[in-house]
């Protein structure tokens, strides 16, 4: 007896793979969809936003140039509006209040820079302390036999170059650029044509306003004259204290009122 073979099923042809198989392009959407979601809520929850800082002390009345600012990125939520964006460049407005190093940048911090005079002030060295831009500082013209002349107060240093810099006067002195009013320019420029040497006095810290200097420049006051001589005040004796407080109570008998002597029999009734 032969066995008998088993029937082989009809063969079929494989089908060529394509790129606009259903279920390969559905597989590609929802990957795409759910990358894009992720990214949206991903941003949809970074608050922070990107502003100006600044990168060292600045005085009030710094004109701003691009290195004194730096972008932060921080965040500030509601009030993200009260500070200067970094796609609004604050260079050449100036700062209406002192800032310290690394402090965001307010709106309301800096306005636009009001029209003034660009005076070049040569220090001797010795004269000043180690000076930088931004400082506050105040001027002051002194000759010899003369009193000292206060001629600016509350200056911002705008730039400060050395000897060797274009604008140098002398082998020994500092250039301090500063930005004033055309009276304040007027005052600094006759306190430099005067035989005087300018002294530079550095000032830290928000500071209440100050009064305009009005001492004219030009005239030498002799030293001296301006000062109040020093008078010592007498020296006053002790009061001596009252009798009820050197007497010791029942140390004492008290006392009493006088009474008055009987007065003489008048001569009428004898």
């Amino acid at each position: 007896m032969v066995a008998q073979q088993p029937v082989s099923p009809p063969a079929r042809r494989l089908r060529r793979s394509s790129w606009l198989d259903l279920g390969l392009v559905t597989g590609v959407l929802l990957v795409v969809v759910s990358v894009v979601l992720g990214a949206r809520v991903v941003a949809g929850a970074d608050q922070s936003v990107q502003v100006w800082a600044v990168t060292h002390d600045v005085s009030a009345g710094t004109t701003l140039a691009p290195g004194d600012v730096r972008p932060a990125r921080v965040r500030l939520f509601d009030s993200a509006q009260a500070y200067l964006r970094a796609d609004q460049s604050p260079a050449g407005r100036t700062v209406t209040r002192h800032l310290r190093a690394g402090e965001l940048l307010p709106r309301s911090a800096v306005v636009a820079t009001p029209p003034g005079a660009i005076v070049n002030i040569p220090v001797q060295l010795g004269n000043a302390p180690e000076l930088a831009r931004g400082e506050l500082v105040d001027i002051w013209a002194t000759a010899k036999g003369c009193a000292p002349v206060q001629v600016l107060a509350r200056v911002p240093v705008q730039d400060v170059r050395d000897s060797g810099g274009v604008l140098a006067v002398g082998s020994a002195s500092t250039q301090v650029i500063v930005r004033v009013s055309p009276a304040d320019a007027r005052r600094a420029v006759v306190a430099l044509s005067d035989e005087s040497t300018i002294r530079l006095v550095v000032l830290d810290g928000d500071l209440p306003p100050a009064p305009t200097p009005t001492t004219p420049v030009e005239r030498c006051v002799p030293l001296g004259a301006s000062r109040v001589p020093y008078q010592p005040s007498a020296p006053t004796k002790p009061a001596a204290p009252p009798t009820s407080q050197r007497s010791v109570s029942g140390s004492l008998p008290s006392a009493s009122t006088p009474t008055p002597s009987p007065s003489a029999p008048s001569s009428g009734g004898r």
